[in-house]
């Protein structure tokens, strides 16, 4: 019945076929996405209430903390961070290029018996 219910399978030949130990990691990798869930819904809650803060300027005033979404999340920077492409890595991939070239120019002279 787990397996229908928790685990999307339809073919009774598939489960039959699992084994013991199958079954028992695919039953803990469905318990382990429940908790993802429940992470992404409580940190979406938290994120709720952190873009939602407040601060005061002067006497009566009420401020927002992140007047832009950017100042709250800034997508470019996680996305640079995350694939780890920098400005300096782009030259320096370019010149590792350039020099495996000039390198393949030379084996060819030699091979050819140009110098």
């Amino acid at each position: 019945m787990n397996c229908l219910r928790f685990l999307g399978m339809s073919d009774f030949r598939e489960i039959d076929a699992m084994t013991l130990y199958e079954y028992d990691l695919r039953m803990r990798a469905h318990r382990l996405r429940g908790i993802d869930k429940e992470y992404e819904v409580h940190l979406q809650a938290w994120a709720n209430h952190t873009v939602q803060a407040t601060r005061r300027q002067g006497k009566d005033k009420v401020v927002p903390i992140y007047k832009t979404f950017k100042q709250f999340f800034d997508y470019e920077k996680y996305v640079k961070e995350a694939t780890g492409v920098s400005k300096s890595r782009v030259q320096e991939e370019r010149l590792r290029k350039v020099a495996l070239r000039v390198q393949e120019y030379e084996r060819r002279r030699l091979a050819d018996g140009e110098l």
